[in-house]
């Protein structure tokens, strides 16, 4: 991991940008969500993590090499409103929904976050603090209460997002070009001044009047279903035909809605699953007292050949490079 910050604490402002090669290390720093993330890819894991601070609004822009699953919660304290600022055609999903490049979403702050993101994806996170925003969305009376919020996602005609977008698109090239910029002395105010009426009014003056529904997935909900009843399986062998039977559905049928969704078979999935289940456990092993393959048994791998050869094709290492290296990581 490398790691460059600076931080300027009379204006109140923090620009920190870290690169990884460790998936929960870059988990961590995805603030202020608190997410756990799997890897979906095969290959050795590289990411990076730019964040920016100015006072009441933060900037979070995530780049990764492989596809990942991310889930897990959102800050209370604040409304994260995120752009996929996706080149390559394989979807970003988020709660079994196609994310468009003109969609805004994450906004609901009750809701829990699930993005499912394709290798090589740019994901920008703007962060406003709870109370700022609705103060500032009065004043400028745009209705964006609670009802608004709880759609999650919207979806704009591009004109009208093309100069939010624009400034998303701006941040991430600052980031990555020039990030002190971030911290002369005037940019913190001048961006938060600029940026958080230009969302609000985007937001209040050019979302449809009919509130959007995003379509799901057909599948969407058997596929929630059959994670559900994987994790009851953790430690056991599970078969394909035993997941059909539990759901009440076809092979076929599951098979589609998993392909769709994540790109793989459902037991390409659950063995992913279990993967990054045994490399964290490995990770907080202590080498001395704790064996490959107890940990292995814990998440259904019983063949130490098979286990092996998945796992340093998952992640490009073998399991007992992992739990060698656990205590400096």
């Amino acid at each position: 991991m490398s790691l460059i910050a600076n931080h300027n604490s009379q204006a109140d402002s923090l620009v920190v940008t870290r690169q990884f090669d460790d998936i929960d290390a870059f988990a961590e720093a995805i603030k202020p969500l608190d997410i756990t993330v799997n890897q979906l890819t095969p290959g050795c894991f590289l990411g990076s993590v730019n964040f920016a601070k100015f006072g009441s609004l933060k900037f979070t822009h995530v780049n990764q090499n492989q596809g990942i699953r991310a889930i897990g919660l959102k800050s209370p304290s604040d409304l994260t409103f995120a752009i996929a600022l996706q080149a390559d055609q394989t979807p970003v999903v988020s709660h079994g929904c196609q994310i468009k490049a003109q969609d805004i979403v994450g906004f609901d702050p009750t809701r829990e976050t699930d993005f499912i993101t394709p290798k090589d994806s740019h994901i920008v996170l703007a962060s406003v603090n709870v109370q700022v925003f609705h103060s500032l969305a009065e004043q400028m009376g745009c209705d964006l209460g609670q009802k608004f919020l709880q759609q999650n996602s919207v979806r704009l005609h591009s004109a009208s997002l093309r100069l939010l977008k624009a400034y998303y698109q701006q941040i991430t090239h600052i980031f990555s070009s020039q990030p002190s910029l971030f911290m002369q002395s005037q940019m913190p105010s001048l961006i938060v001044e600029d940026f958080v009426p230009l969302l609000i009014d985007t937001l209040g003056k050019n979302a449809p009047k009919k509130r959007y529904q995003p379509k799901l997935f057909r599948r969407y909900a058997l596929v929630k279903k059959a994670e559900e009843i994987a994790k009851l399986y953790r430690d056991k062998p599970l078969t394909l035909q035993q997941l059909c039977d539990e759901l009440g559905t076809s092979s076929s049928a599951l098979c589609y809605g998993f392909k769709e969704i994540f790109g793989m078979s459902p037991m390409a999935y659950i063995k992913m699953q279990r993967l990054n289940g045994v490399r964290r456990a490995l990770k907080n092993a202590d080498p001395g007292k704790t064996s490959v393959m107890q940990l292995a048994h814990q998440w259904g791998f019983w063949s130490p050949g098979h286990f092996g050869r998945d796992y340093k094709e998952m992640f490009g290492e073998l399991p007992s490079e992992t739990l060698r290296i656990s205590r400096c990581r």
